[in-house]
């Protein structure tokens, strides 16, 4: 395990070089031009990472409270990979990971409230600053697994858990952050025109993202604080349905209801 926590806690390779310099593109490494300079990131440090964290996930999965040897120290490396943005599968299997960490330390003894704060709290952060709408879903997931395996005794305290539920609830308010998502049941913003099928394949696509990440939000909310008053609104959204561009039978162009060919 050791040599696995190792290369999970590896840090990106990146050089930096003016473009008028010779040789910057070398093998295995990916690089990126920005405001005259070449950025250059050595993908197969970037992709042994992900690689372990993948198989610390499973180890962790496998194991039980018997990875409990390492509950803290994984834990120490996970929060932080959850803003490791040179790689997305690290942060997805971040996300993956606290449940599972979080059953671990439970198993094992080693869980402390202040352990499925601090998890909690890093989860509604990168909600906060996220901007990619399937990272939200993965991120909403993550707290609502966590509270599910935690239980509420880790978070005895009502001021406590009512914090965390009003930190959920503020990212998804409306002028929230978090991706696209908006618990508004009325939405203001006109529909997207799709004018072919990849756009309405694409829009189907958020719109899916968008019906898990209300699902996961609502489950994170009812656990937190069953009176909590954003629940109306999410309900409101899943009862409208998210599917608001209904093209099926509609000439190409239209948007939705309520539009008429001229």
């Amino acid at each position: 395990m050791p040599p696995l926590l190792n290369a999970a806690s590896a840090k990106a390779n990146v050089s930096v070089y003016d473009e008028e310099e010779d040789g910057y593109e070398r093998d295995g490494w990916e690089t990126i031009s920005m405001d005259g300079q070449i950025a250059g990131i050595r993908t197969s440090t970037i992709d042994e990472k992900c690689e372990a964290f993948d198989t610390i996930v499973i180890h962790c999965s496998v194991l039980g409270g018997r990875f409990g040897p390492y509950f803290t120290q994984s834990l120490e490396l996970t929060l932080p990979a959850l803003q490791f943005y040179f790689h997305e599968g690290v942060r997805e299997a971040a996300c993956r990971f606290i449940p599972l960490l979080t059953s671990c330390g439970k198993q094992s003894g080693t869980l402390i409230p202040p352990m499925v704060t601090a998890s909690l709290s890093k989860l509604i952060y990168c909600i906060q600053i996220e901007t990619d709408p399937s990272f939200v879903a993965s991120l909403y997931k993550a707290i609502a697994d966590t509270l599910r395996v935690a239980g509420l005794q880790n978070m005895a305290e009502k001021r406590k858990r009512r914090s965390v539920g009003n930190g959920v609830g503020g990212v998804a308010g409306p002028g929230g952050g978090g991706g696209t998502t908006s618990t508004d049941p009325n939405p203001s913003t006109p529909h997207y025109i799709a004018t072919d099928e990849d756009d309405r394949d694409e829009i189907a696509l958020m719109e899916k993202m968008e019906e898990f990440t209300l699902e996961d939000m609502e489950k994170a909310l009812r656990m937190l604080d069953g009176q909590h008053p954003l629940l109306i609104a999410i309900a409101s959204v899943r009862k409208l349905g998210c599917h608001r561009y209904p093209w099926e039978g509609e000439e190409e162009g239209l948007r939705g209801p309520g539009d008429v060919q001229g």
